[in-house]
């Protein structure tokens, strides 16, 4: 059968007891079980509370009817039937409360269009005692899933099947082994008892939430009902300050299941590693989780590139292309030729390599709400009991059929789930897109030779009028201009964009300490080979502050001399050249401003939008409501000028680009949303989510014209220089050249 040529062999000597759960595991979800026993029996406890209290004052109508002397304890007893009817109808609706069901990017695949896919998940399912999914779906990730056939109330109560998905990014990047590794830890999770238990944790959270953060019809009916302010509002106020105590109740209770719920999560990611190390090995889950960070930065890379042809109305047949493309891009950037490659096995089959070190991620590190351990733990948990294994280093694309076609499907679906391209789009083929990519990387990659001096920043020149005058007022001799460019990036301006680069690195990872939104590991702060406490941040980051204004002083004069070396050099080349390196200097610095002008307005916009998702119990105050209103309205205004002045603005010769046309309609196609009159008293989500789109759809464009627009600068100033160099090298010393009117 083919299927059995591509089926990696399976290790031998496995313990018989490798995958049973470990006494941790057994402790998290007794935790789980215990915190979800409290949460329903206070839940539904207090909805029999509410029915036994109406059948209690129903029991108390009927003694009226008897006994004269309990007409008050009736009346008193049928008033508070009715808040707790609406905290009985409250809490009910919460627990009926589904949401519907969501568009995805998944697409389905059968088994008489890849039996050889089928037939390669029945075995695995077979070898690790799981059930064979029900269906089976890929889309463009890297990264595999399993995940219940529906989420509903009943299913609480009712099996439901198990599906199975698998990211097209994850086999572009995996061998056989690795594949089959993957496979085995997503059905591990099939054979856990304790999946069973996410569909209550995932019903009572999302009580919970709605409980605590929701707000629908109900509540504002509550809230209409408070504010009438006569004795009819009464039960309104009891129902509300009910609810309120419910809420901080279940706040704690929330965190309590959610940081349990966790704990066990991670348990359980421990427990089907081992699944998959009882069928590959221990090495194949290591090396699959090495390449995985890898490939999904490639994949990431590749987005980035598709979304830049996207401007241009370019699309690919084939996102998985450009995924391995980006491969040899990464690595050349970050000067690492084995970047995402895990190291090779030793000789000895008995010994093994460690892949991640304690700290190679901190980032990754887990955390008390972490859903997965870190790779370094997970490889700790692999190699416990080591067992060798042997790889299969075909690729799992062998088990697919109409590769190309399957390709063109997902990739196809990405578009139309993220982006909303239409339907009748044409999808160009990957080696056209791929070589649009390419020109654009040539023109954003600069040389080695700047050091890094051009990363990240915006050029300091002020006065480029007065600037262009001074070089054609007091032109430099030959000499004097050839002395200039030899020293502009010499050994010394080398040494200093080491400092001003390592400095701005060092504000990054001091700023967030400063801030308390970062806690460094073993609470000990390491800066310049010393070691501080945290409280140090804050004198610290005005230290490397400090010594960042001098860099950009420094920065300023650079780029001062930068442009009166090969402004005077274009001259000597002749009147056309110098003009159009000038005009491409005006333009970048015009456009420079745009880009300041909307990232000012980032922190601001970003803060306003948190504090209106984060509104819960709160109300929303006036001065809040006309603080954020201001805060968009400058954000509009903002945009609005940026666009206006891109009006006069024209794109000069850069790849991929049209010379000469006008950029504001490159920025945004689309109309402008109209702005917030001084007279608005309201802001719709809507309208916020829209201006937000637009955005960063500029803020997106403008950032790509700026790194086109200074890579033309460099290329030209590049050109300019070798044409006179090669010019004067055949030259004695000459007279610099008279003043230019």
């Amino acid at each position: 059968m083919p299927g059995e040529s591509l089926y990696p062999s399976s290790p031998l000597n496995v313990p018989e007891d490798l995958t049973r759960p470990s006494p941790r595991y057994k402790t998290q979800l007794s935790l789980v079980l215990l915190s979800l026993c409290l949460f329903f029996s206070l839940y539904f406890g207090i909805m029999a509370f509410c029915v036994l209290f109406f059948f209690w004052a129903v029991a108390s109508l009927v003694l009226v009817s008897v006994h004269q002397g309990f007409v008050l304890l009736a009346i008193v007893q049928i008033a508070a039937c009715v808040p707790l009817f609406l905290l009985f109808a409250y809490m009910l609706k919460n627990l009926f409360r589904w949401s519907r069901k969501q568009r995805t990017d998944h697409v389905e695949i059968f088994i008489d269009e890849h039996p050889r896919l089928f037939d390669f998940i029945y075995r695995v399912c077979d070898e690790t005692g799981a059930s064979y999914p029900k269906r089976v779906f890929v889309n463009f990730e890297v990264n595999a899933a399993a995940f219940p056939e529906g989420t509903s109330f009943w299913h609480l109560f009712v099996p439901t099947d198990k599906n199975v998905l698998i990211g097209l990014g994850l086999v572009n990047a995996v061998n056989l082994t690795e594949f089959k590794a993957v496979l085995a830890h997503e059905f591990g999770h099939f054979s856990q008892k304790s999946t069973k238990l996410d569909g209550y944790v995932y019903l009572a959270i999302m009580i919970m939430n709605q409980i605590v953060e929701g707000r629908d019809f109900f509540d504002k009916v509550i809230d209409a009902w408070c504010n009438v302010g006569n004795l009819f509002a009464l039960p309104a106020y009891v129902f509300f300050a009910i609810l309120w105590i419910l809420r901080r109740m279940l706040m704690g209770l929330r965190f309590v299941i959610f940081a349990f719920h966790r704990g066990l999560m991670r348990q359980m990611e421990f427990n089907a590693d081992l699944v998959a190390v009882s069928v590959t090995g221990s090495d194949a889950p290591v090396h699959l989780a090495c390449r995985v960070g890898f490939a999904s930065r490639c994949l990431g890379q590749s987005i980035h590139d598709l979304q830049t042809a996207m401007d241009h109305h370019l699309y690919t047949g084939d996102m998985f292309f450009h995924q391995a493309h980006s491969i040899d891009f990464i690595r050349k950037n970050e000067k690492k030729p084995q970047l995402g490659e895990p190291p090779p096995l030793p000789d000895d089959p008995n010994e093994t390599r460690w892949v991640f070190e304690n700290d190679d991620d901190e980032e990754q590190a887990t955390t008390w709400w972490s859903t997965h351990p870190s790779d370094y733990e997970r490889e700790r948990n692999a190699k416990q009991v080591y067992i060798r294994s042997q790889f299969d280093e075909r690729s799992p694309w062998l088990l697919f059929d109409d590769v190309e076609q399957l390709r063109a499907d997902v990739t196809y679906k990405f578009y139309r789930f993220y982006f909303k391209i239409p339907k009748d789009v044409m999808q160009a083929a990957p080696e056209e897109i791929q070589a649009f990519i390419e020109e654009e990387r040539a023109e954003t990659t600069y040389a080695p030779k700047y050091q890094g001096l051009y990363d990240y920043r915006n050029l300091v020149l002020d006065g480029i009028y007065e600037l262009a005058q001074e070089a054609r007022g007091c032109p430099w001799s030959i000499a004097q201009l050839s002395q200039s460019q030899a020293n502009l990036y010499n050994v010394e301006v080398k040494h200093r964009a080491q400092l001003y680069n390592k400095r701005l690195e060092e504000r990054n990872m001091l700023l967030p300490v400063s801030k308390g939104w970062h806690t460094p590991k073993s609470n000990e702060l390491e800066f310049r080979g010393e070691i501080y406490d945290p409280e140090d941040a804050k004198r610290l980051l005005r230290k490397v502050e400090r010594e960042l204004e001098k860099d950009h002083e420094w920065l300023k004069e650079l780029d001062r001399q930068v442009f009166l070396t090969y402004f005077q050099m274009a001259l000597h080349i002749g009147q056309q050249v110098a003009d159009d390196l000038f005009r491409r200097y005006c333009f970048h610095l015009g456009l420079q401003t745009i880009w300041k002008n909307l990232r000012e307005q980032e922190q601001p916009v970003s803060a306003a939008v948190n504090f209106l998702q984060n509104l819960t119990t709160n109300r929303l105050e006036s001065h809040h409501f006309l603080e954020a209103l201001s805060i968009f309205r400058d954000a509009h205004h903002a945009l609005r000028d940026a666009l206006r002045d891109a009006e006069d603005m024209t794109i000069p010769a850069l790849k991929n680009m049209v010379a000469g046309s006008r950029l504001r309609p490159f920025l945004l196609e689309r109309r402008l949303v109209d702005g917030l009159s001084k007279y608005e008293q309201s802001l719709s989500p809507k309208w916020i989510n829209k201006l937000l789109d637009q955005m960063g759809e500029v803020q997106k464009k403008v950032d790509r014209i700026h790194y086109k627009s200074l890579g033309g600068i460099l290329a030209l100033q590049e050109h300019v220089a070798k044409e006179c160099l090669e010019t004067w090298a055949n030259l004695p010393a000459v007279m610099p050249l008279p003043p230019i009117p």
